[in-house]
Protein backbone atom coordinates (compact mmCIF):
# COMPACT_ATOMS: atom_id res chain seq x y z
CA UNK A 1 0.00 0.00 0.00
CA UNK A 2 2.37 2.70 -1.20
CA UNK A 3 -0.02 5.20 -2.71
CA UNK A 4 -1.58 7.97 -0.60
CA UNK A 5 -4.31 10.18 -2.06
CA UNK A 6 -5.15 13.57 -0.51
CA UNK A 7 -8.74 14.81 -0.58
CA UNK A 8 -10.59 17.78 0.88
CA UNK A 9 -14.11 17.08 2.15
CA UNK A 10 -15.60 19.57 -0.32
CA UNK A 11 -13.76 18.11 -3.35
CA UNK A 12 -15.68 16.17 -5.98
CA UNK A 13 -13.09 15.18 -8.55
CA UNK A 14 -11.42 12.24 -10.23
CA UNK A 15 -8.63 10.36 -8.53
CA UNK A 16 -6.24 7.77 -9.93
CA UNK A 17 -5.53 4.46 -8.26
CA UNK A 18 -2.31 3.32 -9.92
CA UNK A 19 -2.50 -0.47 -10.22
CA UNK A 20 0.56 -0.91 -12.43
CA UNK A 21 2.62 -2.39 -9.57
CA UNK A 22 -0.03 -5.08 -8.96
CA UNK A 23 -0.46 -6.25 -12.52
CA UNK A 24 1.62 -8.77 -14.43
CA UNK A 25 3.36 -7.82 -17.65
CA UNK A 26 0.70 -7.28 -20.32
CA UNK A 27 -2.18 -7.51 -17.81
CA UNK A 28 -4.77 -4.74 -17.97
CA UNK A 29 -7.87 -3.74 -16.04
CA UNK A 30 -11.02 -4.85 -17.87
CA UNK A 31 -13.40 -3.23 -15.39
CA UNK A 32 -13.61 -1.86 -11.87
CA UNK A 33 -16.14 -4.03 -10.03
CA UNK A 34 -16.44 -1.91 -6.88
CA UNK A 35 -14.76 0.77 -4.78
CA UNK A 36 -15.22 0.95 -1.01
CA UNK A 37 -13.71 2.77 1.96
CA UNK A 38 -13.46 1.67 5.58
CA UNK A 39 -14.63 5.03 6.97
CA UNK A 40 -15.02 8.74 6.21
CA UNK A 41 -18.38 8.80 4.46
CA UNK A 42 -16.81 9.00 0.99
CA UNK A 43 -19.04 8.80 -2.07
CA UNK A 44 -17.69 7.01 -5.15
CA UNK A 45 -18.85 7.62 -8.71
CA UNK A 46 -18.55 5.13 -11.54
CA UNK A 47 -14.97 3.90 -11.88
CA UNK A 48 -13.20 2.83 -15.05
CA UNK A 49 -9.74 1.91 -16.31
CA UNK A 50 -7.69 4.68 -17.90
CA UNK A 51 -8.30 4.98 -21.65
CA UNK A 52 -5.04 6.84 -22.29
CA UNK A 53 -1.56 6.64 -20.82
CA UNK A 54 -1.16 8.71 -17.65
CA UNK A 55 2.02 10.65 -16.85
CA UNK A 56 2.58 11.55 -13.19
CA UNK A 57 4.60 14.37 -11.64
CA UNK A 58 7.46 11.97 -10.82
CA UNK A 59 7.93 11.39 -14.57
CA UNK A 60 6.44 7.88 -14.63
CA UNK A 61 4.04 7.05 -17.44
CA UNK A 62 1.49 4.31 -16.78
CA UNK A 63 0.06 2.59 -19.88
CA UNK A 64 -3.60 2.32 -20.86
CA UNK A 65 -5.62 -0.04 -18.66
CA UNK A 66 -3.44 0.03 -15.55
CA UNK A 67 -5.06 2.86 -13.55
CA UNK A 68 -8.50 2.80 -11.94
CA UNK A 69 -10.01 6.28 -12.26
CA UNK A 70 -12.90 7.22 -9.99
CA UNK A 71 -14.72 10.35 -8.88
CA UNK A 72 -14.69 10.72 -5.10
CA UNK A 73 -16.82 13.27 -3.31
CA UNK A 74 -17.93 14.03 0.23
CA UNK A 75 -16.19 12.85 3.33
CA UNK A 76 -16.41 13.62 7.03
CA UNK A 77 -13.55 14.25 9.45
CA UNK A 78 -14.50 13.54 13.08
CA UNK A 79 -14.70 16.64 15.28
CA UNK A 80 -11.39 17.43 16.92
CA UNK A 81 -9.26 15.54 14.39
CA UNK A 82 -7.13 17.45 11.86
CA UNK A 83 -7.43 14.64 9.26
CA UNK A 84 -8.71 11.11 8.75
CA UNK A 85 -6.85 8.24 7.07
CA UNK A 86 -9.22 6.03 5.07
CA UNK A 87 -8.45 2.70 3.41
CA UNK A 88 -9.86 2.64 -0.11
CA UNK A 89 -10.21 -0.70 -1.89
CA UNK A 90 -10.83 -1.11 -5.61
CA UNK A 91 -11.89 -4.56 -6.80
CA UNK A 92 -10.79 -5.13 -10.39
CA UNK A 93 -11.51 -7.60 -13.14
CA UNK A 94 -8.38 -7.89 -15.27
CA UNK A 95 -7.42 -9.49 -18.55
CA UNK A 96 -5.81 -12.34 -16.56
CA UNK A 97 -7.63 -12.50 -13.21
CA UNK A 98 -11.29 -12.42 -12.12
CA UNK A 99 -10.54 -10.49 -8.92
CA UNK A 100 -7.60 -8.24 -8.05
CA UNK A 101 -7.83 -5.80 -5.15
CA UNK A 102 -5.94 -2.52 -5.22
CA UNK A 103 -5.65 -0.81 -1.85
CA UNK A 104 -4.63 2.81 -1.27
CA UNK A 105 -4.73 5.23 1.62
CA UNK A 106 -6.78 8.39 1.28
CA UNK A 107 -6.02 11.25 3.65
CA UNK A 108 -9.12 13.32 4.18
CA UNK A 109 -7.92 16.78 5.24
CA UNK A 110 -9.27 20.33 5.23
CA UNK A 111 -6.27 22.21 6.55
CA UNK A 112 -3.24 22.97 4.35
CA UNK A 113 0.26 21.56 4.85
CA UNK A 114 -0.51 18.56 7.07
Amino acid sequence: MGQILDKRTKDARYYDIDCSFLLSKGETISSVTSITADQGGLVFGAASPNGAAVTYSDGRTVPIGQVAQVQISGGVIPTGQPFLICIVRALLLTSLNPAVEATVLLRLVDTPNI
